[in-house]
């Protein structure tokens, strides 16, 4: 874990921000909805053998054509008596070369107290479409930006500097039932001046702790990362 002396300090200014950050969400709700209902997304399953720029190999496994993104290999898993269910089993997994990134830039104002940001995420397999998620939710490709990639936005913060303070970083590994040895680094970024960020209202908003803790109690509103992420404070 590195930037560990940083956690008791935000810690501190989190039980000062008690007094006066907002605790009721339902702006953020409001706002989730409207965007639930003017942003064009949609969903909906397809067979396999007609997905467009993905292709089976020989070996059956399948990738996308432009290199891109995970695979899906097969495991097999042999167990100890009593560990699992069964003592052994084949089945899919994904496969990634590269994690990604999970991260929360944070603000402290004198009216607000110290907030998240957050951002209105839209992904194919959610309840909602738009979920609240971090800041940063990306692949290392499209932190750097590789291969055609847009840049994750905010990905300048990710280094310490004289605007960001790190307040933790360390990798978890991902669902190891899906995804085959992968790990996502999870940071808390303090931004000392926000004024120097462009962001898009549109798709970020900012929330107390308390507000989170509330929507956390919702169904389909706070993306499950958001919870890991924050979890060290």
């Amino acid at each position: 874990m590195a930037g560990q002396e940083h956690i008791g300090w935000l810690r501190e200014r989190l039980q000062a921000s008690l007094v006066v950050e907002p605790r009721d969400p339902s702006e953020l709700l409001e706002w989730l909805e409207a965007r639930r209902r003017d942003v064009p997304f949609s969903a909906h399953l397809i067979p396999l053998r007609d997905v467009a720029n993905w292709q089976q190999a020989d070996n059956g496994n399948i990738a996308s054509t432009t290199g891109q993104f995970f695979r899906i290999e097969g495991v097999r898993v042999t167990s100890a008596p009593g560990l699992r269910e069964i003592s052994g089993w084949d089945q899919p997994i994904f496969t990634q070369s590269e994690g990604g990134v999970l991260a929360l830039l944070c603000r402290e104002t004198p009216a607000r107290g110290v907030e998240f940001l957050l951002q209105a995420k839209a992904d194919p397999g959610n309840i909602g479409y738009l979920q609240f998620c971090p800041t940063i939710q990306s692949t290392w490709e499209n932190i750097r930006g590789l291969k055609g990639a847009r840049r994750a936005p905010f990905a300048e913060c990710l280094d310490a500097s004289d605007n960001v303070r790190v307040i933790y970083k360390s990798k978890h590994n991902e669902e190891g039932s899906r995804f085959w040895q992968k790990s996502n680094e999870n940071m808390i970024l303090f931004v000392e001046d926000t004024g120097r960020l462009e962001i898009n209202e549109s798709s970020h908003r900012w929330a107390s702790l308390s507000q989170i803790k509330a929507m956390t109690l919702l169904d389909n509103v706070i993306g499950p990362y958001v919870r890991t992420v924050i979890a060290p404070l």
